[in-house]
Parts: C-alpha cells; sequence; structure tokens
C-alpha cells in the first residue's frame, strides 16, 4: 500500500525561488523520480510566496525515508540550510479509501 508524504520547507521568499529552481536541475526531481518507490512529487507554493509543500507519493515510508537519507548524505543540507527561515517537516499519511 502506497504511503503519502507532505513536506513542508519554511523558506525565505527568495530560498523558495532558488529551491523551485533546483528542483528543475539535474540534481532536483530527475533524481527523486529515478529512487526505488517514487510514484508521485508535486510542489506547491503557499501564498506567502515562501512556504512550500511537497506533496508526495511514495511505495512505502521505508522506501522515502531510505530517499531522505540519501538526500542528506549528498549534501542536501547544505543547499538547504541558507534558504530556511525554520524547521521543515515531513508528515506521513495512509489511503483509507
Amino acid at each position: 500500500m502506497s504511503v503519502y508524504v507532505i513536506a513542508e520547507f519554511p523558506f525565505s521568499e527568495k530560498g523558495a525561488q532558488e529551491f523551485m529552481d533546483w528542483t528543475k536541475s539535474d540534481d532536483g526531481y530527475a533524481v527523486t523520480k529515478a529512487w526505488a518507490g517514487f510514484e508521485l512529487i508535486q510542489t506547491l507554493l503557499a501564498e506567502d510566496n515562501k512556504t512550500i509543500y511537497l506533496y508526495e507519493k511514495w511505495a512505502s515510508k521505508e522506501e522515502h525515508q531510505g530517499y531522505l537519507n540519501m538526500r542528506v548524505e549528498g549534501g542536501l543540507m547544505d543547499f538547504l540550510g541558507p534558504r530556511l527561515e525554520g524547521e521543515f517537516k515531513f508528515h506521513y499519511f495512509d489511503d483509507v479509501d
């Protein structure tokens, strides 16, 4: 059964734009989409033009967490850190339909 993930990133306005640009790069969603268990990702920008939500679907929570570990070990926090205005959060959901 798939798992849904909503990630919340409180960026600065400039940081949000830089993140959206990064998602289109060779290191962005191209890597995400090639990861085992990936099913869907959608980027949502809040009305404040700063907060980004990622709506994701993965085959399992474990595969998503394996992906996150790869990103952290690969230095993603070096990119995100200076652009964030607070801590990012991940929430996991099961489909009940």
